[in-house]
């Protein structure tokens, strides 16, 4: 329509009242078909990225711009004003208010120290002694003395029994002359290898002393001389002591033993003091520096019996009443 009206312009026909109305009827269409697009184009821009999943960004709007046009008829008629039809169609944008989205500082993430554990040493494990070897049991032979056996009463031999008080006149020395079963030891009966079996009993003493007393032979004019095993004996009345000692095993002066085939001169008690020196005033011993009034009378029983070799003893009973 346009084209045309240039057209008929540039022909330069007078332009009639009909074609007049016509141009203004197209340029008020031209005019609202514009301000249509305008509006179309501008809601887009602020509303098609949210409806039709564009960036996101709010639309800027465009410029305000304002579109004049301008038509200009040139009637060329002799006489005849010239109608200029003028029409100005300002169309103006209005930009809708857009909702402008402010952009929230996102905070920057603060990055988090990680506690971190300080390693600590963990103490190397102690190592664990190694077993101590057990040293394996040692077989220990313990000798156990085989249990003795009760012998059997054999033949026996009362060899001396004192019973009554030793007094000055023994000199320390209580004995028999000639003695108690004095005949050869070694036969028929060998009690040369027999035991002898021994018991004191204290019926009063002076002074009650710490005696020491032992029970002797003697032969040859007293040059063999063997006793028994030496014993304390309490001077307190009440006092009953006994002993035993195997006739090879007495003691021997010089070593010589008696000989027990051949009588004996005679058979004692000798009676000591606690230092077992001899409370006699023979050979020179001067009672050993005691008083003998404290000593005696010593007022005892003191027995001896000889068992044979290999025989157990009866005991006391047969000889105590």
């Amino acid at each position: 329509m346009i084209d045309k009206l240039h057209r008929i312009l540039r022909r330069g026909r007078p332009i009639t009242p009909m074609a007049l109305g016509a141009l203004a009827v197209a340029v008020a269409f031209l005019a609202v078909a514009s301000a249509w697009a305008f509006q179309t184009v501008g809601d887009y821009l602020v509303f098609g990225p949210a409806v039709f999943g564009g960036s996101g960004e709010p639309g800027t709007p465009d410029p305000t711009f304002t579109t004049t046009a301008t038509a200009t008829a040139t009637g060329v008629a002799p006489g005849t004003p010239t109608a200029t039809a003028t029409g100005t169609l300002a169309a103006t944008a209005t930009p809708t208010a857009t909702a402008t989205a402010t952009a929230t500082e996102t905070p920057t993430p603060t990055a988090t120290t990680a506690t971190t554990s300080t390693p600590t040493r963990t103490p190397k494990p102690t190592k664990t002694p190694k077993p101590t070897k057990t040293p394996k049991a040692t077989a220990t032979a313990t000798l156990t003395p085989s249990p003795t056996a009760t012998l059997a009463p054999g033949e026996e031999l009362l060899v001396f029994d004192w019973n009554k008080p030793v007094t000055v006149d023994d000199h320390g020395f209580p004995w028999d002359k000639p003695p108690l079963a004095n005949g050869d030891w070694t036969q028929p009966i060998n009690f040369a290898e027999g035991t002898l079996y021994l018991r004191v009993e204290i019926f009063d003493q002076p002074v009650a002393q710490n005696m020491k007393m032992e029970f002797c032979v003697w032969q040859a004019n007293n040059t063999l001389e063997n006793c028994s095993v030496r014993v304390t004996v309490s001077g307190q009345s009440g006092t009953v002591v006994t002993w035993n000692t195997p006739v090879k095993q007495m003691w021997k002066k010089d070593g010589l033993p008696i000989n027990w085939a051949q009588p004996r001169t005679r058979n004692g008690v000798a009676i000591r003091n606690s230092n077992g020196d001899p409370v006699s005033d023979f050979s020179g011993w001067n009672w050993s520096g005691e008083d003998p009034a404290d000593w005696y009378d010593l007022d005892m029983r003191f027995t001896v019996v000889v068992v044979e070799k290999g025989a157990g003893f009866s005991g006391w009973d047969t000889y105590i009443p």
